[in-house]
């Protein structure tokens, strides 16, 4: 059903992760969902947040609660998990923590066509990404420790934890594969320019 393909999206997983630890309305869950850094791991623009608590309701996932007000504030509408979207969580929950879905990121793809570059090109545009990355890790480093230093439990932040690593990784292999572009030890030919003088003339 495309309900249930829908509803199972981390951004669904951190809005039950949220409530089940108790009644919370839409802003809250933005502010939490920024400072434990799942804003890094989760695709969240615009309205999707609302969407995605919309959706639940729909499905009986979640519940509306009541309302809240706090000082001149307009009234918020305050949502509560359900005993289906509790069975919901922990089955996502074993979905994403035990199988390893094939993932499809769009630099892996330009990774497969990256000798159709010239090598001057290919080391630019890797050094900007890695200068990007390097940025973030800095970021992030700085925000894992004024979480830790706020007290709050390093199991929330796991997922920023991973992502970090992920990113360290990816930077280290980053800067040695810029190394070895810029050294012509890839042994790669311009495909580019072998394909156009393989062309036959029409």
């Amino acid at each position: 059903m495309a309900g249930e393909r829908a509803r199972r999206t981390p951004l669904a997983l951190a809005v039950l992760s949220l409530l089940n630890e108790g009644p919370r309305h839409p802003y809250e869950m933005r502010t939490l969902i920024r400072r434990r850094q799942v804003g890094d791991v989760v695709r969240m623009r615009g309205g999707s947040l609302y969407d995605a608590i919309a959706r639940l309701d729909r499905l009986g996932l979640v519940e509306v609660a009541g309302t809240s007000r706090s000082g001149a504030r307009p009234q918020r509408t305050v949502y509560a998990i359900t005993a289906a979207g509790r069975a919901e969580l922990h089955s996502l929950l074993r979905e994403y923590l035990g199988t390893r879905a094939e993932e499809y990121p769009v630099f892996t793809a330009g990774l497969a066509h990256i000798g159709h570059l010239s090598h001057g090109e290919a080391s630019e545009l890797l050094h900007a990404r890695s200068e990007a990355l390097a940025e973030q890790v800095t970021r992030v480093d700085g925000d894992l420790v004024r979480v830790a230093a706020a007290g709050i439990p390093r199991a929330v932040v796991l997922e920023a934890e991973y992502a970090q690593t992920i990113r360290r990784a990816e930077l280290t292999w980053l800067r040695g594969l810029i190394r070895d572009i810029d050294d012509g030890g890839l042994g790669w030919a311009d495909l580019h320019d072998t394909e156009d003088s393989a062309t036959p003339a029409p």
